[in-house]
């Protein structure tokens, strides 16, 4: 799912993505307040997602912008408004916030991602997956986090949970042998 554009030219869409990308709340909610007064527009939820959605041209939204830089405060504030698809929103390239934050080490919006949906199975148009990202960076912590957060939750189903297991151990052996080559062409 991409991100949609500004919904008027009366938001400043790259004023409040910039906003998001220095965790700076205050500058983002003067945004959607200016936006509000000028077009007397009601703060209601629906206005609110449409609002923190919307992206720039490249497709980068705010929750990108605050993920890849640790912002928890920023996606404290945007997250309770977003659906499970607007969490997974790509940019031009594929990558969701997920992949931004687990890019970039940032473990405790990798944890708000995956709590509100993101879905760490996602592959950006480089056929790599945030667990991907993450391991490519060196960021072992939010990998073991992500593929965690493939483990099932016990739900009586046997044949279910046999199945999710042996995903999850296929992605862990995958992300191992990547580890190996790694650390091979390093000698």
């Amino acid at each position: 799912m991409t991100a949609p554009t500004a919904p008027t030219a009366e938001f400043d869409v790259q004023e409040f993505v910039t906003s998001a990308r220095y965790g700076d709340l205050d500058g983002v909610k003067e945004v959607v307040d200016a936006y509000m007064s000028s077009t007397h527009a009601t703060s209601n939820s629906a206005t609110l997602r449409t609002l923190y959605t919307c992206a720039l041209p490249n497709g980068t939204t705010a929750l990108h912008q605050a993920s890849a830089n640790g912002h928890v405060e920023i996606l404290n504030h945007l997250l309770p408004h977003l659906t499970v698809g607007d969490v997974n929103a790509v940019n031009e390239d594929g990558s969701s916030a997920l992949h931004w934050a687990a890019l970039n080490g940032k473990i405790d919006c990798v944890t708000l991602l995956i709590e509100c949906g993101a879905d760490a199975t996602l592959q950006n148009d480089q056929g790599r997956s945030a667990v991907t990202v993450a391991e490519q960076q060196g960021h072992m912590d939010v990998v073991n986090l992500l593929l965690k957060s493939f483990e099932p939750e016990e739900s009586g189903d046997e044949d279910e949970t046999a199945a999710v297991r042996s995903s999850v151990a296929a992605v862990a052996s995958e992300v191992e042998a990547e580890i190996a080559e790694a650390e091979k062409g390093q000698k």
